[in-house]
């Protein structure tokens, strides 16, 4: 912030600064000036930077909604117009029982500083003339969508459609569980009224990772909602300890002897593409999201050690940014590659795929217990790592291969592409 927007009046200091021309014709005050009622500098240059930040938010507001003509446009403009004079925005209940010196002041602003073309923009923002925006919990995720755009900027397609699905999925739960209609009227019984419903899909069999995604894709929307639209929702407290305890069920994997004598000879009449993705995930330990995730400029056959780079792109994001990582290519992986050099995204998607290997498994009685999955392979990969050699690989080795964070500071580079290719080399599936 300008320090010409900090001046010294007596023994305390006062923010002040001129309307930007490009606001003037909205904005008629020649400058804004408020009292930050104190005398130490440092404090007053936090008080001054948090008005300066609401000032020009309110200026943002008066350039992108121009006339206010939309009521809810008018009661966001109220709130950070309140805010840029010095004050919170209340309504005109809670002005009238405010102690008698503020409504005084704010009395004041209206009279000294008028707005627009009458005083009456003026008396909305600072003497509460606007309730809050009645929002249909229906239309909150069409604004949800307009709000975050921003996030889905490098997702695929299908990383899209699944990300919108399970948020969609979660608001919509919520409204045909609350009784209320409106954001501004949700409460914590109603946060409750959703946890009971998700309690007893507990006992119907749904996880408690599952639950919990859904209440925290559904505290995004309404958080992100509600702050966008200055409705004062303590969100905090309508979510404190709504989380289910989860327990840390991980994968089964499938024994490495039982995929290298029984999975791999049977997956052999499957059909081609499902068949040859199941070979590059046994060797290289990938998610189904990287493999059909992979672009033809991410497959390095000719190298001295032939490797898969998994990378963001443009249009393409990964679980985590540990996710990023390049895996030499040996055994089934070797063979699926230089079948298929150009990857498989042009093939389908990993959840076309996941069904088909599943159907495929269940079918022909591949799958030991219900648990075992075409996912269990990853969590083979693994345990293969882990049984390497007398004392298993190094665990760095390990979180590089599978893409999970490290723990401690990352120092280095990480270790040679050429030392993965001899682990990998010696655990190779035969095919």
């Amino acid at each position: 912030m300008s320090p010409n927007y900090l001046v010294k009046v007596g023994d305390c200091y006062r923010y002040r600064r001129r309307v930007p021309a490009e606001v003037a014709h909205l904005d008629p005050r020649k400058e804004v000036k408020i009292s930050l009622k104190t005398r130490d500098l440092k404090t007053a240059q936090i008080k001054a930077n948090i008005f300066n930040d609401q000032i020009e938010s309110f200026w943002k507001s008066l350039i992108h909604s121009n006339n206010l003509k939309d009521f809810d446009q008018k009661y966001v403009a109220a709130v950070q117009l309140a805010k840029s004079y010095g004050f919170a925005y209340k309504t005109s209940e809670q002005v009238a029982s405010s102690a008698l010196s503020e409504i005084t002041e704010r009395l004041s602003k209206t009279e000294n500083n008028t707005f627009g073309e009458s005083k009456k923009v003026n008396t909305e923002a600072l003497l509460g003339g606007i309730d809050k925006p009645k929002i249909p919990l229906t239309n909150c995720w069409e604004l949800f969508e307009r709000l975050v755009h921003a996030r889905l900027a490098n997702k695929s397609e299908e990383q899209i459609r699944k990300w919108k699905n399970v948020r969609k999925l979660a608001i919509n739960n919520f409204i045909s569980v609350t009784t209320v209609e409106h954001l501004d009227e949700v409460s914590r019984s109603e946060i409750l009224k959703f946890w009971n419903w998700l309690n007893d899909r507990i006992r119907d069999g749904l996880k408690a990772n599952t639950a919990n995604k859904q209440l925290s894709f559904l505290k995004d929307i309404l958080k992100t909602v509600s702050t966008k639209n200055e409705i004062d929702l303590d969100i905090g407290v309508l979510f404190a300890e709504t989380f289910f305890k989860q327990t840390t069920n991980s994968r089964t994997p499938f024994e490495a002897k039982y995929v290298q004598e029984v999975l791999l000879p049977a997956i052999k009449t499957l059909n081609e593409r499902d068949r040859y993705g199941f070979w590059a995930i046994a060797d290289t330990g990938m998610r189904q999201t990287e493999l059909f995730g992979l672009a033809p400029d991410d497959i390095f056959l000719d190298e001295k050690v032939p490797y898969i780079w998994i990378r963001p792109r443009k249009g393409y994001t990964l679980k985590t940014k540990d996710s990023e990582r390049k895996i030499p290519l040996v055994g089934s992986a070797l063979i699926t590659f230089q079948k298929f050099p150009k990857g498989f995204s042009h093939l389908g998607n990993a959840e076309c795929f996941s069904a088909s290997v599943n159907n495929f498994l269940t079918e022909n009685n591949l799958r030991p217990t219900k648990d075992h999955t075409a996912y269990s392979l990853r969590h083979t990969f693994k345990d293969r790592l882990r049984d390497y050699g007398e004392m298993g690989a190094p665990e760095e080795i390990i979180d590089e291969l599978m893409g999970h964070k490290k723990p401690g500071v990352n120092y280095g580079r990480g270790h040679k592409l050429e030392t993965k290719h001899r682990i990998l080399s010696e655990i190779a599936y035969k095919i």
